[in-house]
């Protein structure tokens, strides 16, 4: 075996291993996984055809994979492949959701004298929920924005059934749906980012960038991430205002483009952060 090919697979390996974690515990088996990497595979190979210029036929596909014609076949032709269109939606609703967030954190209309959020009522003239998504979110109803504000717990009810802001910048977490699906779209634009930097030039290459050390003190962890949630969450807002003044929803040529900042602590005290122990029978 190759070097290259070596060092490639022990990427894969050390990649995999949190994502089979993540697998096992929430009832998924080495088939299932099987099963998924095959569409994947299937999928990639027809990207790759594609940036060739080459048609993506079902014997072109198999060569590349390895997978048999007939397997490649039922894929291609199962329900089971990819769904674009319900991505791109995901998309434009956490976009419209951080506008809606924006705009009551910052807009004149929704702050008070000290630039607090207001509490506002779920409906009525403004200054009103219903006004806040109306001018924030686009089209879309003001009772969806609201269910996943508080699904997020960016926003709680109050005993008056008003609406309070609690935090601008919120994180999907637990088992729940949403924070399941996030997980698998925030992979993929971290994979995306680091597979066009393999290749492309460097003057090409998407900005890309860390700051590591083995010897944090543990007591420094607290400080740490409060450092991240207050400096990351400034610049964060930033780049969010930056995008605002340069989304274009109608414009015949776009992108889909953003950054993402992610804390990590590997403590080796824990499973998973060091090398697997060791098997009885």
């Amino acid at each position: 075996m190759n070097l290259h090919k070596s060092s490639l697979q022990e990427a894969c390996l050390t990649l995999l291993r949190p994502l089979a974690r993540i697998l096992l515990r929430h009832g998924l088996s080495t088939y299932d996984f099987s099963r998924i990497a095959n569409i994947a595979f299937v999928q990639a190979a027809r990207d790759i055809l594609r940036e060739q210029g080459k048609s993506a036929s079902f014997s072109r596909v198999s060569a590349i994979t390895g997978l048999h014609r007939h397997v490649v076949s039922d894929i291609v032709n199962s329900e089971e492949s990819s769904e674009p269109n319900r991505e791109i939606e995901k998309d434009y609703r956490r976009n419209r959701l951080a506008r809606v967030l924006a705009g009551w954190f910052e807009s004149p209309g929704y702050t008070d004298s000290e630039g607090r959020p207001r509490i506002l009522p779920v409906d009525g003239p403004a200054p009103s929920f219903a006004s806040l998504v109306r001018d924030f979110s686009g089209d879309i109803y003001p009772k969806i924005i609201l269910e996943e504000l508080l699904a997020v717990g960016a926003a709680r009810l109050t005993r008056d059934g008003s609406l309070r802001a609690v935090t601008r910048r919120y994180t999907l977490g637990g088992a729940d749906p949403a924070a399941i699906e996030q997980l698998g779209s925030t992979a993929r634009d971290v994979l995306n980012t680091l597979e066009h930097n393999l290749s492309a030039p460097v003057d090409s290459r998407l900005y890309s960038d860390t700051a590591v050390t083995i010897s944090l003190e543990r007591a420094a962890v607290p400080l740490f991430h409060r450092l991240l949630r207050h400096r990351g969450a400034a610049f964060m807002e930033d780049i969010e205002g930056w995008i605002a003044e340069h989304d274009r929803p109608g414009a015949p040529d776009k992108v889909r483009a953003g950054v993402m900042l992610h804390m990590f602590v590997d403590d080796e005290s824990k499973p998973g952060a060091g090398p697997p122990g060791p098997l009885s029978d």
